[in-house]
């Protein structure tokens, strides 16, 4: 999971990341773009979905 800290245009999906805005991705898509973009995203780890099941 990615976090966009500045916004920027993602030409390799062609769309428009806003500030805040989190999206799937691989950690070799963060790399990626963090290498071309220095400081515009945070790697937040693979994030879990977490279900009622797994809760109770």
């Amino acid at each position: 999971m990615i976090k966009v800290l500045k916004e920027f245009y993602d030409l390799k999906e062609g769309v428009f990341r806003s500030v805040d805005e989190e999206f799937e991705a691989t950690k070799e898509r963060f790399d990626e773009i963090n290498e071309a973009l220095p400081e515009f995203v945070k790697w937040l780890g693979d994030q879990e979905e977490v279900t009622t099941s797994d809760v109770l």
